[in-house]
């Protein structure tokens, strides 16, 4: 789907095809009020939207399930962080890993019980590690 007249909010003397980022006037969007940080991120965001569906739509599925799957990730390793069972950087490389691995498995989806059985034995993994080191 090619997007050659993309409208945009600053009338008519913005080019076409460029994203605007959210303006003031948007009072129905959930981010207004919150720092220019979140701001730019929307942005950011929208800008790779239209940039990915020139290449079609399965780029931008890949996206989707990417970001569920971070989600899911997070959600599923966030009670052993709490309880200091893995440390600051291990906690990086278990959401790393099992991010990669969810999103390049063959089914394409995102269990959410395999997700929190494959970070349960990414924590198994590293706290024995942990413990061989010492």
């Amino acid at each position: 789907m090619k997007l050659s007249n993309v409208p945009t909010q600053s009338g008519p003397t913005a080019k076409v095809g460029t994203v605007q980022g959210p303006s003031s006037s948007n009072t129905s969007h959930p981010n207004i009020g919150k720092p220019a940080v979140n701001a730019a991120k929307i942005a950011r965001k929208e800008s790779i939207a239209v940039e990915t569906r020139d290449d079609g739509y399965q780029v931008d599925k890949k996206v989707q399930i990417q970001e569920r799957a971070a989600y899911e990730v997070k959600v599923a390793i966030k009670p052993y962080y709490q309880s200091k069972d893995i440390t600051k950087d291990e906690y990086k490389e278990i959401v790393r890993k099992a991010v990669d691995k969810v999103c390049h498995s063959k089914s394409g989806e995102v269990n959410s019980a395999k997700v929190a059985n494959l970070v349960r034995a990414y924590v198994d993994k590293y706290k024995h590690a942990r413990k061989e080191k010492e």
